[in-house]
């Protein structure tokens, strides 16, 4: 590759690009970056007929042309690089910079695994990303676009509940069932009560084992064991009551929302955290092998 200095006109952008949605508050943003900062980050083009056909950055060109500038710094590659490896490196560069939104993302995958005739393990393997995660993000596709559109609203930290996690514990349902309605069944239930993930993943374990009960009544008792849970808070703080199992659980939900968005968003974590997150999870074990009579495993020490 090598970076040049390219005049804005002579960039022709193509209809194979993974991005398909171009929010103005988003390209404003960014406008405002590069004039602020200067531009971190080359496109990335390849020549052609007398112009250079974009391969990756089209948000960058947009946000410039908004702004009135007339060149971009870009990486210009050969122009026989091969078309699988120009994909490659649009999706790449993408998934990345965690720049396409769930929807985005998924059609993406999909079509690079169908244009390319890879398996699920072979497409982990070049894109560097679990296939567990490439399954997680894809089941979006598995829904109507009513529950898509949902779940772009929470992306987009609209007034929805539904994410990825829930659309996953919905599918689950819908193969262990072979029942398609009941997973419309349960994301109709999500969004009317606003269920968390552990209370979705409650009534799908609760389904699972018993399914002759109907789905119905299994949210029933998740949302009366909510309220429940809210008047015993109520009723400790009005007593001065010490921190205790309502305080903890409502620490852990907080917990379990923050991994969920991290998987929801993230194929990994960062290699030199790992281990500082773990050792600080070790500690909260040893903690709470303290605090709970018995320990974790239930037994008396003596």
């Amino acid at each position: 590759m090598e970076l040049r200095e390219i005049p804005l006109e002579k960039i022709k952008l193509v209809n194979n690009q993974p991005r398909r949605e171009f929010r103005e508050e988003g390209l404003a943003a960014l406008g405002r970056s590069i004039e602020e900062i200067g531009q971190i980050q080359p496109v990335i083009v390849k020549p052609g007929q007398g112009n250079y056909i974009l391969i990756a950055g089209e948000r960058r060109i947009r946000a410039l042309r908004d702004k009135g500038k007339k060149t971009v710094w870009a990486m210009v590659v050969r122009e026989n690089m091969e078309r699988e490896r120009v994909r490659l490196i649009q999706l790449a560069e993408n998934l990345q910079r965690e720049n396409l939104n769930p929807l985005e993302r998924a059609i993406a995958i999909k079509d690079y695994i169908g244009e390319e005739e890879l398996s699920k393990k072979e497409a982990s393997r070049r894109l560097g990303i679990p296939r567990t995660t490439i399954n997680d993000w894809l089941n979006i596709l598995e829904v109507g676009q009513f529950y898509q559109k949902k779940v772009l609203e929470n992306y987009y930290g609209e007034d929805s509940p539904l994410t990825l996690s829930h659309i996953s514990l919905a599918n689950s349902l819908d193969k262990n069932t072979e029942d398609p309605t009941k997973k419309n069944q349960l994301l109709d239930y999500i969004l009317k009560y606003n269920l968390s993930r552990g209370e979705t993943r409650k009534i799908v374990d609760i389904f699972r084992k018993n399914p002759v009960i109907p789905l119905e009544e299994i949210v029933a008792g998740i949302l009366i064991t909510r309220e429940q849970k809210k008047i015993n808070r109520e009723e400790a703080e009005k007593e001065g009551r010490e921190p205790g199992y309502e305080e903890l659980e409502k620490a852990f939900n907080r917990l379990e929302g923050i991994l969920t968005q991290i998987m929801d968003s993230k194929h990994e974590i960062l290699t030199e955290k790992k281990e500082d997150i773990i050792a600080e999870f070790k500690y909260l074990e040893s903690l709470l092998e303290q605090a709970i009579p018995g320990g974790l495993t239930g037994e008396k020490k003596s």
